[in-house]
């Protein structure tokens, strides 16, 4: 089948929305979300360079503390056995060891996303739902991209904890990886920065 026709809403199949996006134009980005297919808003450059910071710090810190996991950039996660979602984010740690023709990930330990001004409450409502329901993730980070400001979900046992930091100086820290630096650093050479903390 297809899709799945729920409210006002089709839910595609995972063959149909790859047939969907393999049929766009390049320079759009689309996402799978809660069986919705949804184009991205076009990254600013202040959301690539925080994208790129916070690449550098969480991989600074894995080589410390976890080097046989890697952030990486753009990487699409896809589970076995669920249909729904096949989200991108804008920073993931995966495994260091990938397979030679692999395409998404099927395991991640952490995620991060840069919000837009675009980006739909029930998106983001969706994907913080999907992450924290991955058996592997410990944490899922929002950052905005307007304000110097994050949220931090970190999973403790079962339950999970959020956190909203607002303090250039304040500590990101993750389950396991430990911490990447301060607030502030993730916005380092954007307008947004508030210099060394």
């Amino acid at each position: 089948m297809a899709g799945e026709h729920v409210g006002h809403q089709w839910r595609l199949s995972m063959p149909v929305f790859h047939a969907f996006r393999d049929d766009r134009p390049r320079s759009e980005k689309w996402e799978l979300i809660d069986g919705r297919p949804t184009m991205m808003p076009p990254p600013t450059l202040i959301h690539q360079r925080i994208c790129r910071n916070v690449s550098t710090l969480l991989n600074t810190q894995l080589a410390l503390v976890k080097p046989e996991w890697q952030a990486d950039g753009e990487v699409g996660l896809l589970l076995r056995l669920d249909e729904k979602y096949n989200p991108e984010p804008d920073v993931t740690v995966i495994d260091t060891a990938i397979g030679s023709t692999q395409i998404y990930a099927d395991r991640f330990y952490a995620v991060v996303e840069v919000l837009s001004p675009d980006d739909k409450d029930w998106v983001l409502d969706a994907k913080i739902g999907y992450h924290q329901g991955h058996e592997h993730c410990l944490a899922v980070m929002f950052i905005e991209q307007t304000s110097v400001a994050c949220r931090l979900w970190r999973r403790d046992g079962e339950a999970w904890n959020q956190t909203s930091i607002t303090a250039p100086a304040g500590r990101i820290d993750l389950p396991v990886i430990g911490d990447i630096g301060a607030l502030a650093d993730l916005y380092r050479h954007t307008p947004l920065w508030p210099g060394s903390v």
